[in-house]
């Protein structure tokens, strides 16, 4: 059944159902008719479908070892434990980026290591690893660096002559060139040489396998009993790799999602002190759900690397001292509040010019008063305005620093890679849906008219993109029974959508 036009002016059409394959799986599972539709539509190989239903780490975790660079990266580390070396972490800015951290911090704590962390500042800094780090770990007589969540392109920093004084391993997920920095070792399941099923972890997932490996190596060399140290409980960190793990919106399929499921039930038990301070703060009454990570926990931290100091979101979540805790968490909380305003003001300003540029193929906006911290988050508004690309762009004197949005069947990532190779941008990248550029501020409106004419390619698709919906239902039919039968699926998220049902004949009142 097409769906002409609904509210939101988007066109919308029924899934078409296997209706055989649907009654095996009902058969077989014993599951009720909703859900083995539902489950059919998400097309799951038969194998997969006993695990989607009760996801089990223990029967989806990988072998460490088998990650390039991982068996190196523990005996080096290993050897930075038992010579007393000090160590420099260096991590993204966002929620993958400080649980990274959290966790890396608190196997580090729980052996009584102290490690020296640094976050980049987004505003002034920018992504990555950073010369004003470098300098302060050689200051600091720093001998392993370990980068988390960034550092797989830091050629500039991750040099040859960095090599001959300080070790580094980078524990990332993003795509890799064809090439790496001068480094140690690189533990990330997306470098080009690598080849396994794990491409959709976030960094806080590869961290804690490689915290996994290296809690083995520690009990291989009867670490812990000579120390007389307790061997490490890493399940308890599995809130902090569920939080990260959910809001770098991976897909949340294989390990992420038993990842997510074990982390909730952690994260109910309320063994982080930050973790629980964010919840309460957050005046989540319930067992915290994906909802409550990605809308409500996540923006908080995410503040502090927005627009304010980015150690907070990390320090929150490791630290173990009560006052410290809540006076972070009352920062974060003043943050999150002034980044709405900031970005509600933005949002009005920028819709403006959208709309005067609504029949472009992309919508590109820009101004000399928007802060580049939030600016991404108002792409992605502006993309459920328009349904269709935006790039939006916070100039200062020279340049412009640029956060871009997508819809389905356009690679922007791809299209900005592009753009930079044509000598268009200073610097770009991205992944499909979501890219970040830098670019003169003479070469916007030259950028603008390549992306539009690039898009014209896509035109087709775009025009004739039709949204699916699962199935026609009647408002009588939304009982307990109808919701205790859709919470089965949970957790819900990228990769696991909810369900998305069409009632009939109703009228909007309000």
């Amino acid at each position: 059944m097409l769906i002409e036009k609904s509210f939101s002016n988007k066109t919308w059409e029924l899934k078409k159902l296997d209706e055989r394959q649907s009654l095996m799986i009902a058969q077989r599972y014993g599951l009720s008719d909703l859900i083995s539709k539902i489950l059919t539509h998400r097309k799951l190989e038969e194998n997969k479908i006993q695990e989607f239903l009760n996801p089990n780490i223990r029967n989806n975790f990988p072998e460490p070892f088998t990650l390039k660079d991982m068996k190196e990266s523990v005996e080096r580390t290993y050897k930075s434990i038992i010579f007393n070396e000090k160590i420099g972490v260096i991590a993204d800015y966002d929620v993958d980026g400080s649980t990274s951290a959290a966790i890396l911090t608190r196997f580090f704590n729980e052996i009584n290591i102290n490690i020296n962390i640094e976050i980049p500042k987004r505003i002034t800094e920018g992504y990555g690893p950073n010369q004003r780090i470098i300098n302060l770990f050689k200051k600091n007589n720093i001998k392993l660096i370990i980068s988390l969540d960034c550092g797989t392109t830091a050629f500039k920093v991750f040099d040859k002559e960095l090599k001959k004084e300080i070790d580094t391993i980078v524990i990332d997920h993003h795509v890799s060139e064809d090439k790496f920095p001068i480094i140690f070792g690189l533990i990330n399941p997306n470098r080009y040489d690598e080849n396994n099923n794990l491409q959709d972890l976030a960094a806080v997932g590869v961290t804690f396998i490689f915290l996994v490996a290296l809690r083995r190596k520690l009990r291989e060399e009867n670490y812990y009993k000579k120390n007389n140290l307790k061997e490490h409980n890493l399940t308890s960190y599995l809130d902090l790799v569920a939080l990260g793990t959910v809001c770098d919106v991976v897909p949340l399929k294989n390990i992420n999602r038993s990842f997510v499921v074990k982390g909730l039930e952690i994260l109910y038990q309320r063994l982080n002190i930050g973790l629980s301070n964010l919840i309460d703060s957050s005046n989540i009454r319930h067992q915290p759900k994906v909802f409550d990570l990605s809308f409500l926990i996540g923006p908080k931290l995410n503040s502090a690397g927005r627009i304010g100091d980015s150690t907070l979101s990390a320090k929150i979540l490791y630290s173990n001292n009560i006052v410290e805790v809540e006076s972070i968490s009352k920062k974060l909380d003043l943050l999150n509040k002034k980044r709405k305003l900031i970005e509600t003001q933005i949002l009005q300003e920028a819709k403006i010019q959208a709309e005067k540029n609504y029949k472009s193929n992309v919508i590109i906006v820009s101004s000399f008063d928007w802060h580049p911290g939030v600016i991404g988050i108002v792409a992605s508004r502006l993309v459920e305005e328009f349904s269709k690309p935006v790039i939006i762009i916070s100039k200062n004197k020279n340049f412009g620093i640029g956060s871009a949005r997508s819809v389905p069947h356009i690679n922007l990532g791809s299209l900005i890679i592009e753009s930079k190779n044509q000598g268009l941008l200073i610097e770009g990248g991205g992944h499909k849906m979501a890219a970040g550029l830098k670019i003169f501020n003479n070469k916007i409106e030259l950028f603008s008219q390549y992306i539009n004419d690039k898009i014209n390619n896509y035109k087709k698709s775009i025009n004739n993109y039709v949204l699916k919906y699962d199935f026609i239902i009647e408002l009588e039919q939304i009982n307990d029974t109808f919701l205790e039968n859709l919470e089965i699926l949970e957790p819900y998220g990228q990769g696991n959508p909810e369900p998305i049902f069409l009632i009939q004949n109703l009228q909007i009142t309000q």
